[in-house]
């Protein structure tokens, strides 16, 4: 049962995240990507060794050992502050996990349009039973709200956090006014 909530936390999590965010001191290495087209308004680099797979509760998301790249749209606009929603996803987590330790909660421009991440750790158990790291993107056409959500085991974060960037920092909107 907390499984599949926090499966669903999760989902409305990445409803709330989307694009990329501040480079930190270091910039992130090359890392070979493809393009995906994971939702009809939104493009977005993929790093290679990701395979799409699907489940009971995403479409089309990607995979790579422990780590996940997972796209989701919330179309229960209007919204106007990609911040107020990674404040309520952040809240949604708090309500299920164990612990939530913020990393980082930080806005910037990606490609054309103002991302705002959130970068996170949580625990479910009492036993820290799952430790996970979360990079969440959040970016807005005005009507929906694109969240893209990153995340792997705590203990392999480092391994996957500059491809994790790499795809916030590669997020376009292509609705009406955005992108190409």
């Amino acid at each position: 049962m907390k499984y599949r909530l926090l499966c669903c936390l999760c989902l409305g999590a990445m409803l709330l995240t989307g694009c990329s965010a501040k480079k930190t001191e270091s910039e992130p290495t090359q890392i070979p990507v493809y393009e995906a087209l994971p939702l009809p308004d939104i493009k977005l680099d993929i790093p290679e060794g990701y395979e799409a797979t699907s489940s009971e509760l995403c479409e089309k998301f990607y995979v790579k050992d422990d780590a996940s790249i997972i796209i989701t749209e919330d179309k229960n606009g209007p919204f106007d502050s990609t911040y107020d929603y990674s404040i309520t996803a952040l809240k949604q987590y708090q309500q299920v996990a164990t612990t939530v330790e913020v990393l980082s909660n930080e806005a910037f421009d990606c490609v054309n349009a103002p991302l705002q991440t959130l970068e996170f750790r949580y625990t479910l158990g009492d036993n820290a039973e799952a430790d996970m790291t979360v990079l969440a993107g959040y970016v807005t056409d005005g009507d929906s709200m694109f969240i893209v959500t990153c995340k792997s085991n705590t203990s392999t974060y480092a391994q996957h956090r500059d491809e994790f960037f790499t795809v916030m920092h590669s997020l376009m909107l292509t609705t009406t006014g955005y992108g190409s």
